[in-house]
Parts: C-alpha cells; sequence; structure tokens
C-alpha cells in the first residue's frame, strides 16, 4: 500500500492565474505586489502551529480564505487533469489532500475528478499542515515516515520536513514556485517535472 497527500492549489489545480486575479481585486493590489507578497508567503509559511496564532487572527483569516475561496469558484480554474490521470494509474493507494485553502473550492472541485481521496482538509479543518497530516496518518493507521507528500512550495517542505521523511517530499515544477525556486531546498531528484515523473517517486 502506498500512501499519498497532496496539496491542491499548484499540485492539482492550476489556480494561479485566478489567485493573482482574485487577491488582486480582494486587497487592492497590483499584479506585480500580488506576486512579491506570494514569494514571501511560500518561502515560509504564516500558518505553521508553532505561530500560537490568536483566536481573533484565525477567526479573521477564516473570514478571508472563505470570501477567497467563493471568489475563486466564481471566477473558475481548471485541475491538471492529465496530473489526475496519473495519478489515477497507481494501484493499491491510499490518497488524501491537505490545503491551505479553503474547503469552499477545494472539496467541490475534486467531487468528481475521478481521484477517490480519503480526506480532503482545508484552512477551515487546521490552519496547520503539520497537525492536518498527522490526522490523516492516525487514520490510516500508518507510520508518518511512510507517507509520501506533494507541493510545489519551499513552505510546504520547512514545515513538514521534521514529521515525514524528507526524501518523501516531492516539489512539483509546473506550481507556484517553479523548478527554480525549489531547487536550492529540494533535491533534484525530489522535483517533479513532468506529470508522469510521479511513478519514479514511487518506485
Amino acid at each position: 500500500m502506498k500512501y499519498l497527500i497532496f496539496d491542491f492549489d499548484g499540485v492539482l489545480a492550476d489556480t494561479y492565474e485566478a489567485r493573482l486575479e482574485v487577491i488582486g481585486k480582494m486587497d487592492g493590489q497590483s499584479r506585480q505586489e500580488v506576486i512579491a507578497a506570494r514569494d514571501g508567503y511560500f518561502d515560509k509559511s504564516t500558518h505553521t502551529r508553532d505561530l500560537n496564532l490568536s483566536e481573533q487572527t484565525l477567526k479573521d483569516m477564516k473570514v478571508w480564505y472563505k470570501q477567497y475561496g467563493i471568489n475563486l469558484m466564481n471566477r473558475g480554474f481548471n485541475l491538471f487533469s492529465d496530473f489526475i490521470k496519473e495519478i489515477g494509474k497507481i494501484s493499491d493507494v491510499k490518497l488524501a489532500v491537505v490545503s491551505s485553502g479553503s474547503n469552499v473550492y477545494v472539496r467541490p472541485k475534486l467531487e468528481d475528478c475521478g481521484l477517490r481521496f480519503t480526506h480532503i482538509l482545508g484552512f477551515e479543518d487546521h490552519h496547520s499542515k503539520e497537525e492536518k497530516v498527522e490526522r490523516i496518518c492516525k487514520d490510516w493507521e500508518v507510520d508518518l515516515k511512510k507517507v509520501y507528500f506533494f507541493t510545489d512550495s519551499i513552505s510546504d517542505f520547512m514545515e513538514l520536513k521534521n514529521i515525514l521523511d524528507p526524501n518523501r517530499i516531492y516539489g512539483c515544477a509546473w506550481g507556484y514556485q517553479g523548478y527554480e525556486k525549489l531547487l536550492p531546498v529540494f533535491k533534484k531528484n525530489n522535483i517533479l517535472n513532468n506529470f508522469s515523473d510521479i511513478h519514479k517517486a514511487l518506485e
């Protein structure tokens, strides 16, 4: 049995352009301002569990993420359907999704994608990806070190490298940060350049 957990935005879903547009309108920022803020956000996560966010901060973040999710769904975006197909070729596997995004847009988009996820956990489930990954592994009754995690950001690697096997955390070059930004943190063999590279990762 293989155990795979995926980030959503930039890994399973092509939300990059939609995100730039939506955040630009919501926060009154130019495209370049949104891109600059994105780089800072994905280099270092703003919602790891050791940050001890206040209840009010979390409440405000949930409100923002929900509205962002609604706006993103209204704007529209696609899944990386060819990557979904490659995942569908993997046998004897358990799949889950852990996202910092809102369930408002993550769950509906995955309902009819053809894959069966045991868990789809968004920001509303917990702000920390560590907590969500640990919850999934507990439900799966599997050791954390046996899980593969697929992301497109340095921040996910930094957040999860102490609880997962770092050699089983893979960066997806088609995501938000891209190959060059991932390279200083990820080993070359731990960056997927093509959708089909997932099969090599699991060998």
